[in-house]
């Protein structure tokens, strides 16, 4: 697990997009984590709502880092599918994401997301659930 923890956060140091948004790793344990996201200007749409494909780009982080999870060593987890619903404005000092798996651990898996506003008993600004694969 924590050599799956470390590939997460690598990724998230290495990814150009996650560096754009300032991702951030809060926790990961099997099948689950958070991922938070300081709200600012230039990812929101009126210098304070995040918009929403933004929000659902988080949550697709964070629910396919909780695939990772389950991960063999050298798998990449990647989004094949994604059905999100922005449930309320995405406003606040920051967003974060708690990805969990939903189905078992294999070459296919779904995951689910929520974001939230501030913390995680904040507003439910998004759900979605993604579609992972796992490459060899």
């Amino acid at each position: 697990m924590t050599d799956n923890l470390d590939r997460i956060r690598q990724f998230l140091a290495n990814a150009p997009v996650a560096e754009t948004l300032g991702l951030e790793l809060l926790d990961a344990a099997p099948e689950r984590s958070a991922i938070s996201m300081k709200i600012a200007p230039h990812i929101t749409f009126d210098g304070a709502t995040v918009q929403g494909a933004i929000v659902a780009t988080l949550a697709d982080f964070a629910a396919v880092a909780s695939a990772s999870m389950v991960a063999r060593p050298n798998q990449f987890i990647a989004t094949v599918g994604c059905e999100t619903h922005n449930l309320a404005p995405a406003r606040g000092e920051r967003l974060i994401a708690v990805g969990r798996l939903v189905s078992k651990p294999g070459r296919r898996m779904v995951a689910a997301a929520d974001v939230y506003a501030d913390d995680e008993r904040g507003t439910l600004c998004l759900t979605g659930l993604f579609t992972a694969a796992a490459l060899d």
